[in-house]
């Protein structure tokens, strides 16, 4: 309650700018969702600029237009999240199936789209250097014996555009 009061109080005068510190920490879920509606709708509508500091990456890839990263004190990173993404790799692909043979991969892998491949649990992880669609990887895997049941196209999330950050300063 507390924590809900103090950014009631730092919102009652729709300043221009808010600076806030982790601002859903300890907060149950309905209510760490309705505050992060509240300043997106509060950014939208009244173009308040609301400077958000946090390491819950999820928070920050739905509120914010502009990602800082900074490690030890020095910035290493700045801009929009799809451009942070882009850092961190092009686009995924998760395909869920039975019969990932290695004949399969080697055909996977050998696509000139295909960055990487990997086999984790019945799921196939494939990084692409660049968008590309998905059906003609599919029906290779098909024609080669894989049992495919579902294909999901993803990105990185800001969270692995941080690790893969904190992983080139090292």
């Amino acid at each position: 309650m507390k924590q809900k009061l103090a950014l009631a109080r730092a919102l009652l005068h729709r300043p221009p700018l808010v600076l806030l510190d982790e601002p859903t920490a300890g907060l149950d879920v309905p209510s760490a969702a309705a505050v992060r509606e509240d300043l997106a709708a509060l950014a939208a509508r009244e173009g308040t600029t609301v400077f958000l500091t946090t390491h819950n990456m999820a928070e920050a890839e739905k509120l914010c237009g502009q990602v800082a990263v900074i490690r030890a004190g020095k910035l290493v990173a700045v801009g929009h999240p799809d451009q942070l993404r882009a850092r961190a790799g092009g686009p995924q692909v998760e395909i869920l199936g039975h019969g990932f043979h290695d004949r399969a991969l080697a055909l996977l892998r050998a696509r000139p789209e295909v960055a990487t491949v990997e086999v984790q649990n019945g799921r196939l992880a494939v990084d692409l250097r660049h968008e590309t669609p998905t059906a003609p990887l599919v029906s290779l895997l098909v024609t080669a014996g894989v049992q495919v049941e579902e294909v999901r196209r993803g990105k990185a999330s800001l969270e692995d555009v941080f690790l893969t950050l904190m992983e080139e300063e090292k």
